[in-house]
């Protein structure tokens, strides 16, 4: 017992993380997912070391455990096993992130983190003035989020007159609901609409605008 005892003081104090590699659209596990435990070292140009990785089982479930003194850090590296959108790390237990995709482990306990990613789907824009006034037409579109990226919304088409566009290909989005707002000013007055459209994973959709 007391050489047990020396040998978790000398090597540190365990690591161990739960958790699922999901989409959190559909609720469904995403297997064989590599997940990379890493520790902050001098030795490598990087700055850390591979120290443990896992993969994720048929529903998902990863659990990766290693004694360490040193500081450790957690990854996904889901793009290695198909063509996803990473969203990252779902944290849980005030565990902090670096960043969205690196998670802090905590020593001497049992921590739970969720990592998200969604596959993709394709969308193409066409855009039409269907009964132009004149030079002083106006359109704006904004994008307003997306179902797993709320944050990324802004401006995208802000154009006079008599406006006619249809995109060359399909785009590669994150499947899920997407959120539009326009404004349309003909004869001085100006009208806003509001929309939501659903990729679902793979789908091929042209989404059509007629003002």
């Amino acid at each position: 017992m007391i050489i047990l005892i020396s040998s978790c003081t000398k090597f540190g104090k365990n690591v161990t993380i739960k958790g699922r590699v999901v989409n959190p659209i559909t609720g469904e596990g995403i297997p064989n997912a590599p997940v990379v435990m890493y520790r902050s070292t001098l030795d490598y140009p990087s700055g850390s070391k591979r120290v443990k990785e896992t993969t994720t089982d048929s529903d998902g479930y990863f659990e990766i455990s290693k004694a360490s003194l040193s500081k450790c850090y957690l990854t996904c590296h889901v793009t290695e096993i198909g063509d996803y959108y990473p969203i990252g790390w779902e944290k849980k237990d005030n565990v902090p992130l670096f960043d969205a995709f690196t998670i802090s482990v905590k020593k001497g306990k049992t921590m739970h983190a969720d990592y998200y990613a969604v596959p993709y789907a394709f969308l193409q824009l066409d855009i039409h003035n269907i009964s132009c006034q004149g030079s002083t037409d106006h359109f704006v579109l904004y994008a307003e989020g997306t179902q797993v990226d709320m944050g990324k919304s802004g401006l995208m088409i802000d154009e006079m007159g008599c406006y006619q566009f249809t995109a060359s290909d399909h785009s590669k989005v994150p499947m899920g609901a997407r959120y539009y707002r326009w404004e349309v000013t003909k004869n001085a007055v100006t009208t806003i609409f509001y929309d939501t459209i659903y990729l679902a994973e793979g789908e091929y959709k042209t989404y059509t605008i007629n003002y």
